[in-house]
């Protein structure tokens, strides 16, 4: 801390100093607005309803509002210095991450590894193939044959469509504060230093490599942008011994990082890296980016922009405007920004039901994602289709989801991107080969969320971008 600043008082809500000398409740006031809801004061305001679908305003307060998350409410450094500012409650898990990122190649050896199975996934699956999932049960319990056939995931779906006019929307729109738009919610501009930091264009260096089939080939590399992570995570999950099952999205997704000291922009990173799959894969809608992709600031003038025409407007009063600030986005801005240009997508808020916890529901619903697309009465261990990932929230961050395992001990886990940590330089080393890592859970730590970590949360918000019918079924995937 500035010794010149040691003695300004904090506000006992966050670690932020209020050096302007405003009063507690202007404090308060100003910057958390939601102390009113946790103290039991209603606002009287309603929800607000667009074409009669329920929408993000709504969600978005799930997120973050209720009792039981509010212990994760207040923000400090990274002491790591690279720059994030994140939850007290995440702490130790983001450290960790740090640890995770950093593992090298020491450990493994050259010889290829004996495939128990094949990579194939299968065109269609047929009532019974969800029996191994059924059967697999969680340390915490509920992913059970009877759950998974009676009841389905439930979700709230936050669809907004394009407004017709201005009278569709009723009033008494809440903005948002510190506690969903971030510790930088207030700020009218991001320091001058960021924005030219932003405005950058990532390093992007070419090279000649030696392909599998032992030709040259010219690869072009981006600084915060890695290809081909997915085919070594699934290699990883067929050689560690503890994985009972596994499944994987496309292996075409790129892993996109934060650059060092940009701070929390895990939201744009995560929609860049859905980008990254819309363009390689040639969906309808990758036509309306370019080779490299959009920049930060960039997307955030297409969010406005989708704003201006209709798309999850209420976002623009909620936030107050992005353009230039260093305000957490969501789930609603992810969806308006995607549906405006024609690339078709369904957002969901997955909560507790009254039998079960919100993650146990999160991790039926990704299952059953998955399951779409494979055939589980094979003896594959490892099942790698070419469904999209998925842009996942929860309250203070956000991450890709690009898979889902099933442990020999019943527990599960999401296999995620997490913008805010590089690859490691293990897996960057490991693409491209047949290397056999001598620990492979030691590698996927860090692409690893379980219930440890998401149990946390109450509430969960998922965009899926639409699959086709024919995306669904032509799934014949070659081995990495």
């Amino acid at each position: 801390m500035d010794p010149a600043r040691a003695e300004v008082p904090t506000c006992p809500f966050c670690t932020f100093p209020e050096p302007d000398g405003n009063s507690n409740m202007d404090h308060f006031e100003v910057y958390h607005p939601e102390i009113d809801r946790r103290l039991g004061v209603s606002s009287g305001k309603k929800a607000i309803h667009l074409n009669n679908l329920k929408i993000s305003s709504d969600c978005r307060q799930h997120l973050s509002a209720s009792e039981e998350n509010e212990h994760l409410g207040k923000y400090t450094h990274c002491p790591r210095g690279c720059g994030e500012i994140v939850m007290d409650a995440e702490l130790p898990t983001h450290l960790e991450l740090h640890q995770a990122e950093e593992i090298t190649h020491e450990s493994t050896t050259s010889s290829p590894p004996e495939f128990s199975g094949s990579f194939t996934a299968q065109k269609q699956s047929r009532p019974g193939d969800c029996e191994d999932l059924d059967n697999a049960q969680y340390s915490h319990g509920l992913f059970v044959k009877s759950q998974l056939k009676k009841e389905k995931p439930t979700q709230e779906a936050v669809r907004e469509t394009r407004p017709r006019s201005p009278s569709n929307i009723t009033l008494a729109v809440k903005k948002l504060g510190r506690t969903e738009l971030g510790p930088y919610a207030h700020e009218k501009q991001m320091p001058s230093w960021l924005r030219k930091l932003l405005e950058k264009r990532v390093k992007i260096t070419e090279s000649n490599i030696i392909a599998p089939d032992g030709t040259l080939r010219r690869h072009r590399s981006t600084e915060n942008e890695t290809t081909d992570v997915v085919p070594v995570l699934v290699r990883l999950c067929e050689q560690d011994k503890s994985v009972q099952r596994a499944f994987f999205c496309s292996p075409k997704v790129h892993q996109i990082s934060k650059m060092p000291k940009e701070g929390g922009f895990c939201g744009y990173r995560n929609i860049q890296m859905l980008i990254s799959y819309i363009k390689e894969c040639r969906i309808p809608g990758h036509e309306c980016f370019s080779e490299t992709s959009p920049t930060i600031l960039q997307i955030q003038e297409m969010i406005e922009s989708a704003w201006d025409m209709g798309f999850n407007s209420i976002g623009r009063i909620e936030t107050g405007g992005i353009r230039g600030t260093r305000k957490y986005i969501g789930t609603p801005e992810a969806q308006a920004l995607f549906l405006s240009l024609g690339i078709q997508c369904e957002a969901s808020r997955i909560g507790v039901t009254k039998d079960m916890q919100a993650h146990d529901v999160l991790f039926m619903y990704i299952a059953n994602y998955f399951r779409q697309a494979c055939s589980l009465d094979t003896n594959d261990k490892v099942f790698l289709t070419n469904l999209p990932p998925i842009y996942f929230q929860h309250q203070g961050h956000s991450l890709t989801i690009i898979g889902f395992e099933i442990r020999d001990n019943g527990s599960a886990n999401l296999l995620v991107l997490d913008p805010m940590f590089k690859p490691s330089s293990a897996v960057k080393r490991l693409r491209g080969t047949r290397a056999v890592s001598a620990d492979p859970a030691r590698i996927l730590k860090g692409y690893r969320r379980g219930a440890a970590y998401l149990k946390k949360y109450k509430v969960f918000e998922i965009l899926k971008l639409s699959t086709s019918q024919d995306l669904v079924q032509d799934l014949t995937c070659t081995k990495p």
